[in-house]
């Protein structure tokens, strides 16, 4: 596990959050990338975000939990 993943998220849970990924893909709000992702999280619009376990280097994400917990965002750990 990385080290910047605090919790298993079970399978379930990540399949219910990648179809509700997919259901918010068509209204065109959805930001991809760890800089559009950062910013929506400061800026307070992002709903819920989703990091993924595979990142390599793993310090591209690894201020996301974080910030995500500082700005009251929901967030889950996705595998690939």
């Amino acid at each position: 596990m990385p080290v910047y993943v605090d919790f298993d998220v079970p399978a379930d849970l990540q399949e219910d959050a990648l179809d509700a990924l997919e259901v918010a893909r068509d209204t065109g709000t959805v930001k991809k990338g760890t800089n559009e992702t950062t910013k929506a999280v400061e800026r307070g619009t992002a709903e819920l975000a989703y990091i993924a376990e595979d990142v390599q280097p793993e310090e591209i994400v690894m201020h996301l939990p974080e910030l995500a917990d500082e700005k009251n965002v929901p967030f889950v750990f996705v595998g690939a």
